[in-house]
């Protein structure tokens, strides 16, 4: 997959942890760290579909990762007490390019407990 990242003034830096590694590892190679990026019982929602632990989140990000490339940019980041908002513009070959998504992270500690992508 092919995936780029860029700003248009607003920068990851404000991020920290997992949040920052997700958002700045491409999907492809997130397999080898999702335990450590998200919780045990971790709940993804995207497109309409529910993620829950690691195996079903690692099955998203590789059915991504084979089947879309794009480019994220980061275009807002709001953080609150135990969360991250991200909204992002993707670009690529994927039906409705390009969108700007929101990405709003649950955190549990310094992990990922929930994630979930919407328009």
């Amino acid at each position: 997959m092919k995936e780029r990242f860029v700003t248009d003034g607003t920068t990851t830096e404000h991020l920290t942890g997992a949040v920052e590694t997700y958002l700045n590892t491409s999907k492809d190679q997130l397999g080898p760290i999702l335990a450590n990026l998200f919780t045990d019982d971790a709940i993804v929602h995207d497109d309409g579909r529910t993620y829950v632990g690691i195996d079903a989140i690692s099955g998203w990000t590789e059915a991504v990762a084979a089947a879309f490339s794009y480019t994220r940019t980061i275009t807002d980041v709001r953080l609150r007490t135990n969360a991250a908002i991200v909204r992002a513009r993707l670009e690529g070959n994927f039906p409705g390019s390009p969108i700007e998504l929101h990405h709003h992270f649950s955190l549990a500690g310094e992990r990922i407990s929930a994630l979930t992508i919407c328009p």
